[in-house]
């Protein structure tokens, strides 16, 4: 019987890029504000799970959250009140927009966190991060 390869998968195909979720934090919120490590979580908590809702009915989405052991994520940090508001306005701007959800927090009216829908790292969610000065979180 002859061997076929119809269905082997080549390997010159490129490989996709796994989903993953980018979650910016002011870091002023905790260095300059007086702001625990807690209530930080908590923030990256509700945007996180805003941007998941919001984009339920995505396939990006529904993907990531079919495969609970693999989800990946990536904390960064953001300078200041100003430049995630620069970054939010750059993702609405992008054509089509961005999903994402930019948390503000209550009663204060404080913009706090910002979350991506899961995505495959597209070159115009590096280019937001680098225009507003999002850095990888460090300790």
């Amino acid at each position: 019987m002859a061997e076929t390869t119809e269905n082997v998968p080549t390997t010159s195909s490129p490989q996709q890029q796994p989903l993953v979720m980018q979650i910016v934090v002011r870091r002023d919120l905790l260095d300059a504000e007086g702001w625990g490590v807690g209530p930080l979580m908590a923030q990256v908590a509700h945007a996180t799970s805003a941007v998941l809702h919001e984009t339920r009915e995505r396939p990006e989405t529904q993907a990531y959250l079919e495969d609970l052991k693999n989800m990946r994520k990536v904390v960064l940090q953001t300078p200041d009140q100003a430049s995630i508001e620069r970054l939010a306005s750059v993702l609405s701007a992008s054509d089509p927009p961005v999903p994402y959800h930019l948390w503000t927090e209550q009663p204060e009216n404080v913009p706090t966190c910002l979350a991506f829908a899961p995505n495959r790292r597209d070159s115009r969610i590096k280019k937001a991060l680098d225009k507003a000065g999002c850095r990888l979180w460090k300790g």
